[in-house]
């Protein structure tokens, strides 16, 4: 298991390394990615909750910098496709399921005339 997990992860990887987005929003992305088969490991070997969401904490704030107006639409792309990529792995695997909030869209205020 932990074989492919490391080389869908790599893949993933490869993926944010190649697309046309800015470097800050590669370094934290590549930063969360590289913080997963560790916790992918520890939760294979005791089961605890406490890793998965630490999982899906860092997933999401991937996917929060991903979505950034900064990002373009190869950040859009990525912060779709790496959860899905993600989720279909928890599924091969057994593994929780990787539940993400909705981002939050901030509605904009009119502003009063007069």
């Amino acid at each position: 298991m932990d074989d492919v997990i490391q080389a869908k992860l790599a893949v993933l990887g490869n993926e944010v390394r190649d697309a046309a987005i800015p470097d800050q929003c590669k370094q934290t992305t590549l930063w969360c990615l590289k913080q997963l088969p560790a916790l992918y490991a520890k939760f294979g070997l005791t089961n605890e909750s406490r890793y998965s969401e630490e999982i899906t904490r860092l997933v999401q704030g991937l996917v929060v910098e991903l979505n950034g107006k900064a990002s373009g639409a190869d950040g859009q792309k990525l912060a779709t496709t790496i959860p899905d990529s993600l989720r279909s792995l928890h599924e091969e695997f057994g593994l929780p399921e990787l539940t993400l909030k909705a981002p939050r869209v901030t509605a904009t205020r009119s502003r009063k005339t007069g």
